[in-house]
């Protein structure tokens, strides 16, 4: 079952003009590969913005991270124009000024930034991007005790605290889908990204 998920958020220093992820687009086309944005290398992320690049036409500077403490540093410090990471991590900077939300990559606003437009409210072409968290059994496990375990996470997960602690922590929002549901769901996600990845030559080093 997949239990939740969170979308990422795009931020810039504050002493970045950008008010939104299309102006920081506007300002990379005006000025080709000088607009420096953070990612994590081998991530997500990085599959994201080399999509965005290719579909909206536009030459951003992909400065890969080895973690999300360097990148955090350096986006607080301005050393980087923009960066992209978890919401989780993001959301206490811009609660405290330190850095500008521009965008979310989910399908809708989240809780977590409800003032921050979504990349596809503001006309950038992507794909809806999520972190995401899910439980797997052995293939071959009897139906019935997948079954089983399915109602019993489900269970706890929507117990009032559990869900709380999951939100306040990770900003999830919370799914608990069918087995079928899940399974669906990440072949649709291996096939969508996969193909982002061959059509791009992206490595994972």
């Amino acid at each position: 079952m997949q239990i939740g998920r969170t979308p990422q958020a795009i931020c810039a220093h504050p002493d970045r003009p950008y008010k939104t992820f299309a102006e920081v687009i506007t300002d990379a086309k005006a000025r080709p590969g000088k607009v420096n944005v953070g990612v994590l290398g081998a991530s997500q992320a990085l599959v994201l913005m080399t999509l965005i690049k290719k579909e909206n036409g536009v030459d951003l500077n992909l400065i890969p991270y080895k973690g999300g403490g360097p990148l955090n540093q350096d986006i607080l410090a301005g050393v980087t124009d923009v960066a992209i990471g978890s919401l989780t991590s993001f959301s206490p900077h811009v609660r405290a000024n330190k850095v500008r939300a521009l965008a979310v990559t989910g399908e809708k606003r989240t809780p977590a930034l409800p003032d921050t437009s979504t990349l596809i409210e503001q006309g950038v072409k992507a794909f809806p991007s999520y972190s995401w968290w899910g439980v797997y059994a052995p293939t071959g496990t009897p139906r019935l005790l997948v079954d089983r375990m399915h109602a019993e996470i489900k269970k706890a997960v929507l117990a009032p605290d559990v869900t709380q602690k999951f939100v306040d922590q990770f900003n999830m929002e919370i799914l608990t889908t069918s087995p079928e549901e899940f399974a669906a769901y990440q072949k649709s996600e291996q096939e969508r990204w996969f193909k982002v990845i061959k059509d791009n030559d992206i490595k994972g080093d």
